[in-house]
């Protein structure tokens, strides 16, 4: 059924997966739509929205996915940033 997408295919029967790359990390994203050729193209266009975002600096993975448990995808990597102090008392 896949109308020839990058990066987006059938992943069952009530819904479709979307890939791309953030951060250095291979992203797969599931959309819970029917894959028809309609859900599949739109599919696709929302994954072309992503990749420009991503290649501008601005896509916000809460605001894309809200729903999305990785919470290490959500935090930007900035190799420049002094590390998170912990939180935990050592003690």
């Amino acid at each position: 059924m896949n109308q020839g997408f990058d990066g987006v295919r059938p992943a069952s029967e009530s819904s479709i997966e979307i890939g791309f790359v953030y951060q250095g990390r291979h992203c797969v994203e599931r959309i819970r739509v029917k894959p028809t050729a309609a859900n599949l193209k739109r599919a696709a266009e929302r994954r072309a929205a992503i990749l420009a975002a991503i290649a501008r600096g601005d896509f916000d993975y809460d605001a894309e996915f809200p729903k999305r448990a990785a919470s290490s995808l959500r935090t930007p990597l900035d190799p420049s940033a002094p590390p998170t102090p912990s939180t935990k008392d050592d003690a």
